[in-house]
């Protein structure tokens, strides 16, 4: 079972690739997790449905048959850490591969959402690409930590 990250984002930078391999590492002994980058469409004459359309496309070569996608939406489902461990305790136990998306400037299509197994919002906020990927990794391992029952969560 593999949990893979998918995300319409460009190459990380110094500070990001940082961060991210600190939660990564602390992750290892618990569960298969990458990051799979789409480097996002470009031309600014797209159309907000084209550019999703693309990345669509995109992301769906990523992801393999009969994988659990988890999708993030602002306009998904809220959880808290303890519910959001529930759920990934779930999907860590279905012994399916998990791709969960974060998509690009315009947010994921509709079409796209419908396909995905869950949605989930961590907020009606607006964040940077970079730091959405951090927050994800840094839930997944806190996840992980009270599934296993570690002390990283309080």
């Amino acid at each position: 079972m593999k949990l893979e990250v998918i995300s319409i984002s460009n190459k990380a930078n110094k500070w990001e690739e940082e961060t991210l391999n600190f939660y990564l590492k602390q992750i290892t002994p618990y569960a298969n997790l990458t990051i799979e980058n789409i480097k996002p469409a470009q031309g600014k004459k797209l159309k907000i449905k084209e550019v999703q359309s693309f990345d669509e496309k995109k992301i769906l070569t990523k992801i393999k048959p009969n994988s659990l996608i988890i999708s993030f939406d602002r306009k998904g489902k809220h959880f808290d850490s303890l519910q959001f461990a529930e759920l990934t305790e779930k999907f860590l136990s279905s012994k399916k591969d998990c791709s969960l998306v974060i998509g690009g400037s315009h947010g994921l299509s509709d079409s796209f959402l419908k396909k995905s197994d869950h949605v989930i919002s961590f907020s009606a906020l607006t964040f940077p690409h970079k730091l959405f990927k951090i927050l994800l990794i840094e839930q997944l391992y806190r996840a992980i930590s009270i599934i296993k029952n570690k002390p990283y969560h309080k």
